[in-house]
């Protein structure tokens, strides 16, 4: 799947938070100055390009809904970020944390732990 703008995944978040959702209802969720509607349609006609929601036709309207779920967004995201800077190593990015103390011995250790009981 394609990389999101902050724009598209703003809109992705409200279809997440309040879909399934016509674009009329969408522009009710954001704060005041509200983007005009056809910035918000532009914005999910990109995620429905992009393969992130799809749409079905009510009388005259189309009401969208998301394709992938949080957690496999953050997935997506996760593994790009992995890839891109960190030579597709997971070790790296966890070493990384060690090193900038975001992540103790403990953790680590914990860590360690819940991978040796997931794999029995």
């Amino acid at each position: 799947m394609e990389k999101l703008t902050a724009k598209e995944e703003e809109v992705l978040r409200l279809i997440w938070a309040h879909g399934p959702v016509f674009i009329q209802d969408l522009l009710k969720y954001y704060p005041d100055p509200k983007p005009h509607y056809n910035t918000v349609a532009t914005q999910v006609g990109f995620l429905e390009d992009k393969g992130y929601v799809a749409r079905e036709k009510f009388a005259n309207a189309y009401r969208y809904h998301a394709l992938v779920d949080e957690h496999g967004f953050a997935d997506l995201t996760i593994s790009d970020m992995v890839e891109k800077f960190y030579d597709n190593s997971y070790a790296s990015v966890v070493s990384r944390f060690v090193e900038e103390d975001k992540m103790d011995l403990a953790e680590l250790k914990a860590l360690i732990t819940q991978i040796e009981n997931g794999r029995k």
